[in-house]
């Protein structure tokens, strides 16, 4: 779930259900149409694939979002 989306500055966080672990997430990680915006809304559920190790601090860093 989105834990935190910061928009004006493309990136936020994401709380991943059964661990504790927080990801780093970039609008450029999001996957969307063509037209659509990357953006993303605390609360909202997400799929995400991550790596480790993180960025900025967080234990690891998304490599792909998508809207559940």
């Amino acid at each position: 779930m989105v834990d935190t989306w910061h928009p004006e500055e493309g990136w936020g966080t994401v709380a991943l259900d059964h661990t504790d672990l927080t990801v780093w997430v970039h609008f450029s990680h999001i996957v969307a149409g063509p037209t659509e915006y990357r953006s993303l809304t605390p609360g909202q559920r997400v799929r995400c694939h991550y790596e480790v190790p993180g960025q900025d601090g967080y234990p690891a860093r998304a490599v792909e979002v998508a809207a559940c």
